[in-house]
């Protein structure tokens, strides 16, 4: 299959890359770095040099078809940056931009796109959440409102054919997990509020692979919620990547800190309590995670993280 990933070498790409390749898929990649453009066809894809924003920039790079879409590209959030209002306004104009650009050249090319979501669920108690629960956005989630709305209406149009994939928190060799990383390995590391509300994790090798699956079965029209089997709360998951690299446990930021420092929005997604259900994903595409928890996970990319593993960020 002729596939074209837009943001091809950030976090999941990184992964996601070198796995089509080895499914003999065809491989355009879209990158905004020279550098990075050269990597890509080292790899034996095809690296194409251009922004979503202005897919006239780089069209003509493309082949005359293509078989799918893949959206993973996605404005930065600056770690440790207060949130104002207008950057907050500024990310989600960029994030409709990606979706509103992407979903346009899949009508263009009338093929299928896989495009992201993140697990913005409210659970109580020992309540999971599915892909039938709304997505409850707060905060600094709430960039992505707009996108929502775009994903809903094309699925019932089926214009463009869409299959949506809802992430947990991502973590793995690169992206905003290298910044936690170094925190920690500074001592730095820190538990966010309480720390006791549950947030979904997914080791970004076993997000490619739903995204494989997802290239392989075609469900247009379906949401997946990937995240591993695992319910943890962020203070288990920061407790223990700290022993992992031999840290002393870390201490905790209080709330009113966290709101006073980061701003609002970042606090709101602090105290956001979620645990969801895989099922969906294990029953209809056929994926399993390589990483059913955290534990098993985090061991394996902060030895990575260590032997600076990462081909695109060497």
């Amino acid at each position: 299959m002729k596939i074209f990933i837009i943001g091809g070498t950030g976090l999941v790409g990184s992964y996601l890359l070198p796995g089509l390749i080895a499914n003999n898929h065809e491989v355009y990649a879209l990158s905004r770095t020279e550098r990075k453009i050269e990597k890509i066809n080292k790899l034996g894809a095809y690296g194409i040099l251009g922004d979503i924003r202005n897919p006239q920039s780089f069209k003509n790079d493309l082949p005359p078809e293509l078989d799918a879409i893949i959206l993973l590209a996605m404005p930065g959030i600056q770690p440790g940056r207060r949130m104002t209002k207008k950057r907050k306004a500024a990310l989600r104009r960029e994030t409709n931009d990606f979706f509103r650009h992407s979903m346009d050249l899949a009508i263009q090319y009338d093929v299928p796109i896989i495009l992201p979501g993140g697990t913005s669920y409210r659970t109580e108690k020992n309540e999971t959440a599915d892909e039938t629960w709304p997505i409850l956005r707060v905060g600094i989630t709430e960039i992505g409102s707009d996108t929502d709305e775009m994903v809903n209406t094309a699925i019932k149009t089926n214009n463009p054919k869409i299959i949506q994939l809802i992430f947990g928190k991502i973590y793995g060799n690169g992206g905003l997990f290298r910044f936690i990383y170094t925190m920690m390995e500074k001592g730095r590391g820190k538990i966010l509020g309480k720390g006791d509300n549950y947030v979904p994790n997914i080791h970004a090798g076993d997000a490619a692979k739903a995204l494989i699956k997802a290239i392989e079965k075609m469900p247009v029209g379906e949401k997946f919620i990937i995240a591993d089997d695992m319910p943890v709360t962020q203070e288990d998951f920061t407790v223990y990547m700290a022993e992992l690299m031999n840290k002393k446990r870390p201490g905790k930021i209080p709330g009113f800190i966290i709101r006073l420092i980061l701003g609002k929005d970042f606090y709101e997604v602090t105290r956001m309590n979620c645990r969801v259900s895989n099922e969906k994903a294990k029953k209809v595409l056929g994926w399993h995670p390589q990483y059913p928890s955290y534990k098993e996970g985090l061991r394996d990319v902060i030895k990575e993280m260590k032997e600076n593993k990462n081909y695109f960020d060497r």
